[in-house]
């Protein structure tokens, strides 16, 4: 006798398994069934939130009137803003694009001078080609005063038709200092120059052969030594007769007496007073036969003399 058609499939079932593939697919259809029911249970309390018809119709929404926006459009009052901002926006293109509004050399006029060269000045400005609204005058100034013989420069600038008018106050000497390189200016500071024009007349001379009066630090011959030169100058001042001082390492500052022929030891300091006050008393001992000598060292306490 033949099989029935399923008794293969009956026979490839193990007992209790169809009971279980029963049971995971009851509870699937449970777990959608409430995913179901929590979606509608939300629906309905996001619409109870809503307003019906009714209500929606008695809303009053925000009404924007853009009228008084359009009449200010239309207005004289914003074309004449209009106006400004494209007359102002081309008048800042124009002074920042135009050559009239720039400097160059022709626009630079250096006053005061006698000796330096307003084309050496021109260089160390550096106002080339600058635009005339963005030079710094003190910036200027300060670059022009790194040339060594300005001793002050005062700036102008116009800005009506892009002008720089530049006074300078030339460097004078205030002494002059003889080595065995030659005679060079010396500034108030004690910076050395080479001449440059005419040398002003009437000023004193320092000799000092080896440039022992030298700025300590400084290259020999460089700068001499601002106490040196103070002290120079103050006694100079209070004994007008003398014609050249001599320096050296030994007894600093040294000169011949005016009128007479002692020689007088100075020193470097610039205690003039006291100096002063101990010549006056070795003139009196020479003058009344208590001493005897050529040297009259006022260096110390007493004078000296030899």
């Amino acid at each position: 006798m033949g099989k029935a058609p399923n008794s293969k499939l009956k026979k490839n079932v193990r007992p209790g398994e169809q009971p279980a593939r029963l049971h995971n697919a009851a509870a699937r259809s449970r777990a959608s069934q409430r995913r179901r029911q929590n979606f509608s249970r939300h629906l309905r309390h996001f619409e109870s939130l809503l307003p019906d018809a009714s209500t929606a119709r008695r809303i009053a929404w925000p009404h924007i009137d853009l009228a008084p926006l359009l009449r200010f459009v239309r207005s004289r009052l914003l074309w004449v803003i209009v106006v400004l901002v494209v007359t102002l926006v081309g008048l800042v293109a124009w002074v920042h694009t135009d050559d009239r509004w720039f400097i160059y050399r022709e626009d630079v006029h250096f006053n005061g001078l006698s000796y330096l060269d307003a084309d050496e000045l021109w260089q160390v400005s550096q106002l080339d080609g600058w635009q005339v609204f963005w030079i710094d005058a003190n910036e200027v100034r300060r670059l022009l005063l790194q040339n060594p013989y300005v001793g002050d420069a005062q700036v102008h600038i116009s800005c009506v038709g892009a002008k720089v008018t530049v006074d300078i106050t030339e460097v004078r000497p205030v002494m002059l200092w003889t080595t065995d390189s030659g005679t060079y200016w010396l500034r108030d500071d004690g910076l050395v120059l080479e001449p440059r024009g005419e040398t002003p007349p009437g000023l004193y001379t320092i000799v000092d052969v080896t440039s022992a009066a030298t700025l300590p630090g400084a290259v020999s011959g460089s700068a001499i030594d601002p106490e040196v030169l103070r002290s120079a100058q103050a006694l100079v001042n209070r004994l007008p007769g003398i014609t050249t001082l001599r320096y050296n390492a030994i007894v600093g500052l040294n000169f011949q007496l005016p009128g007479t022929g002692y020689w007088v030891y100075w020193g470097d300091d610039a205690e003039v007073e006291k100096k002063l006050g101990n010549l006056a008393a070795a003139e009196t001992l020479l003058r009344s036969g208590q001493a005897d000598g050529v040297v009259i060292d006022v260096r110390f306490d007493r004078p000296y003399i030899k």
